[in-house]
């Protein structure tokens, strides 16, 4: 079926609905709108998708993985764009925006979109619901990650820049309507860093993986999968070669040494906050798999940091030894705190999994 530029015109001033340019052959399992190939959307497959994420995740962060997986849907809409380009016409990033969501939403995606705000670097929008929001209502929460990444990839398909989507409300948690603030951003390692350990990403958000290629990348950074068999090899290999004691020793300075240049990586995108750096380098490790942080205390009297693991990854490898085996942890733990506060600290296990104890916990305090 043959489109042009007066029926684009006539969808966007509402002359016209898509209902003329779709072709349904059902026996031969076929549907197209203007001659493009599509399918429907049932509610359970939707709701199938979120759920898989939620498994791994929780709700809040399974939205943020909907919303990448959709920003790529959404910046299939270049072909559109480079389609209008030829026909002649010349839309705004929020007129553009609005005509993929007029052919979405008539495709049974929502209530139609209306246009608040459209600035050069802010679009504002806003719809009384989206299908993920009626579908997803007894989550009673913002869920709408299909359209803040569809938005997103449809925003960047025809500007060429990067945008950040925030649903500020959202019909599923009972608000009147669903509004998306969309604005245009540099993208940096330090915005999505600091979105993770706000607990508004996760790292899976930001891991690209290229098995074929043998290549992982956390936030544009090279990374390694390393089994827990490796690291249990290399520890019990140092201590065949020099002792138990002192091979504990070596892992704990080698590993305040990575604690340290890991600290100063996060220094160098302009973060100077003590805490921002500790709790961004606690985050990214727990979110690798180290350890899962339970809690921090500090005594003032003692001058005591006092840091509570449910787990680490020696005493997930080891198993039941009857003693401690954190050695790699607790010099992990000092040289974030000796980077993120300049100051010179050592780390000692009190309690250990390893040893029958229900967490490791780690004691940090000043040394000369």
């Amino acid at each position: 079926m043959k489109i042009g530029r007066e029926d684009f015109e006539a969808l966007i001033t509402g002359e016209k609905t898509i209902a003329p340019y779709i072709e349904l052959d059902p026996l031969a399992g076929i549907y197209s709108v203007f001659g493009v190939r599509t399918a429907g959307n049932p509610n359970y497959l939707v709701r199938a998708i979120y759920e898989m994420y939620e498994t791994s995740l929780n709700r809040k962060l399974a939205v943020k993985a909907v919303r990448k997986l959709f920003r790529s849907v959404g910046l299939g809409s270049v072909g559109l764009a480079s389609l209008l380009k030829k026909q002649g016409m010349d839309l705004t990033p929020a007129q553009f925006v609005m005509l993929v969501f007029t052919l979405q939403h008539q495709q049974g995606w929502g209530a139609p979109f209306e246009l608040v705000e459209a600035g050069e670097k802010r679009i504002v929008l806003r719809t009384k619901q989206t299908f993920e929001s009626e579908v997803l209502k007894d989550w009673n929460m913002p869920v709408c990650g299909i359209h803040q990444g569809w938005i997103e990839g449809v925003l960047k398909a025809v500007t060429g820049r990067t945008w950040f989507c925030i649903e500020k409300s959202c019909h599923a948690q009972g608000d009147p309507y669903c509004e998306f603030v969309c604005d245009q951003v540099e993208p940096s390692w330090k915005f999505k860093a600091e979105a993770v350990v706000k607990g508004e990403s996760a790292i899976t958000e930001f891991i690209e993986h290229k098995p074929l290629q043998g290549k992982i990348q956390l936030i544009d950074e090279p990374v390694v999968m390393m089994p827990r068999f490796i690291f249990t090899s290399m520890t019990q290999s140092l201590k065949k070669t020099m002792g138990e004691a002192p091979a504990n020793g070596v892992n704990y300075r080698a590993y305040m040494d990575m604690g340290r240049e890991n600290v100063e990586h996060y220094k160098k995108m302009g973060i100077t906050n003590p805490k921002t750096l500790s709790d961004m380098a606690f985050t990214f490790y727990a979110q690798m798999g180290w350890f899962s942080l339970v809690g921090e205390e500090w005594d003032e009297a003692t001058k005591t940091k006092t840091i509570t693991l449910s787990h680490t990854v020696e005493s997930e490898s080891f198993g039941t030894t009857e003693k401690n085996v954190c050695f790699c942890t607790a010099g992990l733990l000092a040289g974030i705190i000796e980077g993120s506060f300049g100051i010179k600290v050592q780390a000692k296990e009190t309690l250990c999994k390893s040893k029958g104890d229900d967490h490791c916990v780690f004691s940090i305090t000043n040394r000369s």
